[in-house]
């Protein structure tokens, strides 16, 4: 027991630093563009651009990839949102965004979130979209991840999570995008 805490301390101690050293970089410019990449309006609004892209220019695909996108939706809003983070909080403590616990070291950068820093939703959405999307266009792999590697710094740098938020919400996504895909077939 006394070893778990131990470890627990030291990953808590890392995953600040880390955190504070990420939120450091950079300049107004940069603030103000992650700002932009993490607004909700923007990634519903690219997620959407995406979904149209892909209808419009792969028509063949239309109904897989829309029931795909839309499976992933729903697994998203109800595991992460829906059970994770607004039912498991009634029985274990909100975990407190780094810009809340640690405001003399951590700035918080674009829209404040006050929820429970884990998992990163974010990253869920990213990943699980990106999958999908690779799945029907495998030449967006690198895009891909590289878009995954921008979410994933702009979430640390913001001061909105720690290192495993970002991890369990890649998780998470690749764990949707995979489900919604495999669900797709069955039903189509």
């Amino acid at each position: 027991m006394f070893h778990a805490l131990c470890f627990m301390t030291t990953m808590d101690n890392f995953e600040i630093k880390f955190v504070k050293y990420l939120n450091q970089i950079g300049s107004k410019k940069i603030d103000k563009f992650l700002g932009v990449v993490n607004a909700v309006s923007f990634l519903a609004f690219f997620w959407i651009f995406l979904t149209v892209v892909a209808i419009v220019t792969h028509p063949i695909i239309t109904e897989k990839f829309i029931v795909a996108v839309i499976i992933v939706v729903v697994l998203h809003f109800t595991i992460t949102e829906g059970i994770i983070k607004h039912f498991l909080i009634r029985f274990y403590p909100m975990r407190r965004r780094p810009y809340v616990a640690y405001p003399e070291m951590i700035k918080s950068v674009g829209r404040k979130f006050s929820d429970s820093s884990f998992p990163s939703s974010h990253m869920a959405t990213t990943a699980a979209m990106l999958v999908v999307i690779v799945s029907f266009y495998p030449s967006l792999l690198i895009f891909s991840l590289l878009l995954i590697l921008l979410m994933a710094f702009s979430r640390l740098h913001n001061g909105m999570h720690y290192p495993s938020d970002v991890i369990a919400g890649i998780f998470l996504g690749f764990v949707y995008g995979y489900a919604a895909l495999r669900i797709a077939e069955m039903v189509l």
